[in-house]
């Protein structure tokens, strides 16, 4: 979690952790309602699975003493985090206002509670709207853009390589393994995220040819620098054996891009995608 770390939070570290991922939400504290609830009231054992789980959970992956002395030397302290997902925050809440609702025998009270329960759980949660930015409805079955789809089908039908390697854009570029896992990216998520200011990816020796030359096709496709010299970037396509290219059609440097041995092969809606003969990027024409 950016910004958060055991050395200078100490055993305060797992406290903040759960302030900063729950934030304005308080479904934890329904939560803890719903155990006092299982403690006071219910004695069969599927409610206290909740109680239980959360016990083993405060004793081990949240107990602060444990994980100061254990997160550090796994190198887990940025991914610590996910943790926080197994607490059964919502089922709990979800389980714990249905039996509510169930309890309840007369058909207009028991309205009157899910009216009650479903504004309790508007009033207390986050909004989507402030969680997800730009939110838009899936464009097909498969939740990733149409481009995408398209230009996996430009590369499959020209490459003849099981494996072909690719450069994305930025948009495209977190999805592309997980709609067609055939595909081998050339820019690596965590160097692009650090490439791109983020804290949570720990640190990168940027002097090492890996982190260079995807540091180079970055500046030129991601930021559109004039600062990378085409054979600079050439040599970058060819060290990291780049079969594809696919650029966005509102991108500054297509020019650039085939003055580099790149050749456009077909264009979607949105991007346009090229073939580069690495193989074949430095032999003299006869």
């Amino acid at each position: 979690m950016a910004g958060v770390t055991i050395k200078e939070l100490g055993l305060s570290f797992v406290k903040v952790c759960m302030e900063q991922y729950w934030g304005n939400c308080m479904f934890p504290l329904l939560f803890l309602g719903m155990l006092i609830g299982i403690l006071v009231r219910y004695k069969d054992r599927t409610p206290r699975i909740f109680l239980y789980e959360t016990i083993f959970l405060m004793l081990t992956v949240y107990n602060p003493i444990l994980v100061k002395a254990f997160i550090p030397k796994l190198d887990f302290e940025n991914e610590y985090y996910r943790f926080i997902w197994i607490l059964p925050v919502i089922p709990g809440v979800a389980y714990f206002a249905a039996r509510l609702v169930f309890a309840v025998k007369n058909r207009i009270a028991k309205a009157g509670m899910i009216i009650v329960l479903a504004v309790v759980i508007v009033v207390t949660g986050t909004p989507v709207q402030g969680v997800v930015k730009d939110f838009a409805l899936a464009e097909n079955l498969y939740k990733v853009p149409d481009d995408l789809r398209a230009v996996c089908d430009v590369i499959h039908s020209d490459s003849e390589k099981e494996n072909p390697r690719v450069v994305f854009d930025n948009a495209l570029n977190p999805l592309a393994r997980q709609y067609d896992p055939s595909l081998q990216l050339i820019l690596e998520r965590n160097i692009v995220l650090y490439c791109q200011g983020s804290t949570v990816v720990g640190s990168f020796n940027e002097e090492s040819s890996r982190f260079k030359r995807q540091k180079i096709i970055m500046d030129v496709l991601f930021f559109q620098s004039d600062e990378v010299e085409v054979k600079t970037f050439k040599k970058a396509l060819y060290r990291t054996e780049t079969d594809y290219v696919v650029v966005p059609v509102n991108n500054t440097k297509h020019d650039f891009v085939k003055e580099a041995g790149c050749e456009a092969l077909a264009q979607t809606q949105n991007y346009v995608v090229y073939r580069f003969d690495w193989e074949n990027a430095y032999k003299k024409k006869k």
